[in-house]
């Protein structure tokens, strides 16, 4: 069971297995609600055709509120996973973009340690080795 870390300072970091975890407890949720809706309505029914059902409409009542507080809270959850999904999104991207942008100034100071070592080898300087500047 995965957990999420939050960078010092930093959003919520949700990995892709948090995220399905999240989506399947909503979905889960969400048929919880509907069964019972389909249930308070199937009282609500009954009992407004005169049915005697059974059932304290305080329950119903309950029953109500809590449907009403499920929903409020699932649409919290789904606002926050959007939000952190976008913030994933956003940093893989920049991630990719800084991954890019190292490659491209490695590829410069490779070329210009080079291009030291030829300008020092033509004006008779000892040239230092790639080896030896990586070792101070």
């Amino acid at each position: 069971h995965a957990h999420a870390m939050a960078a010092p300072g930093g959003p919520l970091t949700m990995t892709p297995e948090m995220y399905k975890a999240y989506e399947e407890r909503a979905q889960f949720a969400e048929q919880q609600i509907k069964l019972l809706t389909k249930q308070i309505n199937n009282i609500e029914r009954r009992s407004q055709s005169g049915v005697s059902v059974g059932v304290d409409p305080s329950v119903v009542k309950a029953l109500e509120k809590m449907k009403d507080v499920v929903i409020k809270g699932l649409l919290a959850l789904k606002k926050s996973m959007i939000k952190a999904q976008q913030h994933s999104k956003k940093l893989e991207e920049e991630n990719e973009a800084l991954k890019i942008q190292n490659e491209k100034l490695h590829y410069r100071v490779k070329h210009l340690k080079k291009a030291l070592d030829a300008s020092d080898e033509s004006s008779g300087k000892k040239p230092k080795s790639l080896t030896e500047e990586k070792s101070s």
